[in-house]
C-alpha cells in the first residue's frame, strides 16, 4: 500500500519529492496553510514534511494514520509536541544540515547593520555619494555573545574569532567550549557583549528570553542578531530599545509573528536590517535539508528509527 505524505510548502526541493515518490503519494500545500487546510489535507496522511506551517493538536487528532512529522530544519516549535507524543507521532529534525548556511548568514546580517551596507546601497541607487553618514563600526576587538552553543552557535563562534572577536557563549546544556570560547551565564554575556547573536531552540522556558530587562543590561551601542526564533525576543521591548538608541542596531531574520506585518514599526527603522526568515536558504542547504527530512519519513514508514527523533517517548504511546 502506498503511503500518503503531505508537504506544508511548495518550495521544498524536488529531490525530496523524488526520494519519496516511488513508495508515497505526495500532496503539496501552499506556504503557511491554515489549520483547516492542514486538517483537510492530512486526514489520511501517514507523514507530514513540515516547513512553513503549524502542525496543531487538531491536525494531529484528526489524522489517525499519522506516524511522523518530519521538520524541514532544526526547530520543533511549529509542532504541538505534547499532542504528537500522546498520539504516538514522532517528530524529527534534520540535525546540522543547514548549520553552515545559518552561520554564514548571521555574519551577512551583522556586517550589514554594523557597516551600514543597506544605507550605502540605497543612497547609491538614489544617485548620492554620501560617505560621512556611513561611518560604521568594526568587529575586530569586539565581544561576540553567542546564545545557544549547538551546531550553528559553534560555527558562529569560530567565525567570530576569525574576525578577531572575543567570544562568550551561553547554553543551558553547559557543553565544553572550543579553544578561544568562554562559557558565561546569560546575565554576564548580555552585560559584556558588543554583539549578541541568538542560536538557541525555542521552548516554553525561553519565550522572551531577551526582554526589557535584558535590553537595559546591554552595553551602550550593542547590536542584536536573531537568526533563531522570533519569539525569543520581546519585540515591543526591542522596538523601544531601538527607538531610545540604547541598542545600536538589530539584524533580524525571524519575528514573533510571521510573516512580519506590513505596519510593523521595525520596517521603518533605519538601524534595523530585516530579512524574511531565509538564513538557512542556500541551494545546497535546502537540498540537504529536504533530502534529510524525506529520508526520516522513509525510515519511519519502513520500521526503522530515523535520526534526530525529538520525542522518542512517542513510540511507547502507539497502540
Amino acid at each position: 500500500m502506498r503511503h500518503v505524505v503531505v508537504f506544508t510548502d511548495a518550495s521544498i526541493r524536488k529531490e525530496a519529492v523524488e526520494l519519496l515518490s516511488p513508495t508515497c503519494d505526495v500532496s503539496i500545500l501552499s506556504a503557511y496553510p491554515s489549520e483547516d487546510a492542514m486538517i483537510e489535507a492530512c486526514r489520511d496522511a501517514d507523514a507530514i514534511l513540515a516547513r512553513l506551517g503549524v502542525v496543531t493538536r487538531r491536525v494531529i487528532e484528526q489524522a489517525p494514520r499519522l506516524r511522523i512529522v518530519a521538520r524541514h530544519g532544526v526547530g520543533v516549535d511549529a509542532v504541538d509536541l505534547d499532542a504528537a507524543t500522546a498520539h504516538g507521532v514522532v517528530v524529527t529534525t534534520t540535525g546540522s544540515e543547514n548549520a553552515a548556511a545559518v552561520a554564514e548568514y548571521t555574519f551577512a546580517l551583522l556586517l550589514a547593520v554594523v557597516r551600514r551596507v543597506v544605507d550605502a546601497d540605497a543612497g547609491m541607487r538614489e544617485g548620492h555619494w554620501d560617505r560621512d553618514p556611513l561611518v560604521g563600526g568594526e568587529l575586530d576587538g569586539a565581544t561576540m555573545g553567542v546564545v545557544g552553543y549547538g551546531a550553528i552557535g559553534r560555527r558562529v563562534a569560530r567565525q567570530a574569532m576569525g574576525f578577531g572577536m572575543r567570544v562568550l557563549a551561553h547554553d543551558v546544556a553547559s557543553p565544553s567550549p572550543e579553544p578561544g570560547v568562554t562559557m558565561a551565564s546569560l546575565d554576564d554575556l548580555i552585560a559584556s557583549a558588543d554583539v549578541i547573536s541568538l542560536h538557541t531552540r525555542l521552548n516554553a522556558d525561553n519565550v522572551h528570553l531577551i526582554d526589557a530587562r535584558a535590553f537595559a543590561r546591554m552595553k551602550p551601542g550593542a547590536c542584536l542578531v536573531n537568526t533563531a526564533r522570533g519569539e525569543l525576543v520581546d519585540e515591543a521591548a526591542l522596538i523601544a530599545a531601538l527607538s531610545r538608541g540604547t541598542l545600536r542596531g538589530a539584524a533580524l531574520d525571524t519575528y514573533e509573528r510571521e510573516p512580519l506585518a506590513p505596519a510593523n514599526p521595525l520596517r521603518q527603522m533605519r538601524n534595523v536590517v530585516l530579512s524574511p526568515h531565509v538564513a538557512g536558504q542556500t541551494e545546497a542547504a535546502l537540498r540537504r535539508v529536504g533530502i534529510a527530512a524525506a529520508q526520516c519519513i522513509l525510515d519511519e514508514l519502513a520500521g526503522r528509527t530515523p535520526p534526530f527523533v525529538y520525542n522518542p517517548e512517542a513510540y511507547r504511546n502507539r497502540s
